[in-house]
C-alpha cells in the first residue's frame, strides 16, 4: 500500500521536519476517498485499521461509573482484587460456558464475591460505540424524551436500500455506467452477479450509497431538507433512525 516508504499512517518523521500530525481516522478516511482504488479494494486493510480505532477507543475512552452510595463498598472490593484473581475467574467463567452451566455465579472465595459485587453494581460507559450496550441504552432514552414530549411515534419504517440491486452502487465503485439513464437499464452490460462482485471487492461504495439513500429519505420523502418542510405525509415534526 505504500511501496515508497512514506505516507504511512501516523509517521513520526512528520514532526521532525515541521509536518503537522494527522489524527489515523483522517488518515484511514482520506485514504478510502482516493481516486485510486488500492485502499478500498485491499483484502484486510479497512478491517484492521477499523479494528486498530475500535480498540482505541475502547482502551482510552471507556470509563466505569457506579452510584455514589456504593461507592465505599466498591472502593473496598477493588483492593482484595488482583491480576491473579481476575485470571482465575475468567477461566472459571470459560470453564461454565464450555460446560453449559446455567446456574447463578458465585465467587469461590473472597477476591471472586468481591468480583461478583463490582459486575452487579459497576457500570462500563461506552456509549460512544456504535452498537454498545451503552450506545443502545442512550438511544432508548432518547426515544422515550420524543415519546413523552411529542407522544408516540405515528409511522414506522424498515429501510432495505438493496445496494446489491441498484446501479448507482457500481458508478460510485467507479464503473463505467450511463447515471442519466437509470429507467433504461443503464448497467446492462453487468448481471445481478456483476454487481454483487463489484460491491464486495468495495465495500466503501455500499457505505456511500447507504448513506445517500438514507440521506435522500430524509431530506425528499420526509421533506427535512424541502424549502416548506413538507415530505410525503406533511411535516414531520420528529424523527428517529437507527441501523441495525
Amino acid at each position: 500500500l505504500f511501496p515508497y516508504g512514506t505516507g504511512i499512517f501516523e509517521d513520526p518523521l512528520r514532526s521532525t521536519v515541521g509536518f503537522k500530525p494527522v489524527p489515523l481516522y483522517l488518515h484511514v478516511r482520506h485514504c478510502l476517498q482516493l481516486a485510486d482504488k488500492r485502499f478500498t479494494q485491499h483484502l484486510s486493510f479497512i478491517f484492521v485499521m477499523h479494528n486498530i480505532m475500535l480498540l482505541r477507543r475502547s482502551s482510552y475512552q471507556s470509563r466505569l461509573a457506579v452510584q455514589r452510595s456504593w461507592w465505599n463498598e466498591a472502593a473496598g472490593a477493588m483492593e482484595k482484587i488482583d491480576v491473579r484473581s481476575l485470571e482465575c475467574f475468567r477461566d472459571h467463567l470459560l470453564e461454565r460456558k464450555r460446560d453449559k452451566v446455567f446456574t447463578p455465579l458465585k465467587g469461590r472465595n473472597e477476591q471472586e464475591e468481591a468480583i461478583v459485587k463490582l459486575l452487579r453494581h459497576v457500570q462500563h460507559i461506552d456509549e460512544h460505540f456504535e452498537g454498545s450496550m451503552g450506545n443502545v441504552s442512550v438511544m432508548r432514552e432518547e426515544i422515550r424524551a420524543l415519546s413523552q414530549s411529542s407522544g408516540t411515534p405515528s409511522l414506522f419504517f424498515t429501510l432495505n436500500p438493496a445496494d446489491g440491486h441498484n446501479p448507482i452502487t457500481s458508478f460510485l465503485a467507479g464503473k463505467d455506467i450511463n447515471i442519466e439513464a437509470p429507467f433504461s437499464n443503464p448497467d446492462s452490460r453487468f448481471t445481478w452477479f456483476d454487481r454483487m462482485q463489484t460491491l464486495a471487492s468495495n465495500p466503501v461504495a455500499g457505505a456511500q450509497f447507504f448513506h445517500l439513500m438514507v440521506d435522500e429519505f430524509i431530506g425528499k420523502f420526509l421533506g427535512t431538507k424541502r424549502p416548506d418542510k413538507r415530505g410525503v405525509f406533511g411535516r414531520v415534526k420528529h424523527y428517529y433512525g437507527v441501523v441495525e
